[in-house]
């Protein structure tokens, strides 16, 4: 067991510490669009596409 912590143990950690941090993110932001954070962040995404749309002249 301690050979195997010791051969693997960096990567165990890296791979919790990428869990947790999508865990916090999920959080924080919601599952879905009906969070204030996550209505907020696709209304960004939104007026991103419309101005780079109206940006491009002839784009259909």
């Amino acid at each position: 067991m301690q050979d195997i912590l010791k051969e693997y143990g960096p990567a165990i950690i890296t791979v919790v510490a990428i869990l947790a941090l999508i865990a916090l993110v999920t959080a924080l932001i919601g599952s879905d669009a009906e969070s204030p954070i996550g209505k907020a962040f696709m209304g960004l995404i939104d007026g991103f596409f419309k101005n780079a749309q109206q940006a491009i002249p002839n784009h259909q």
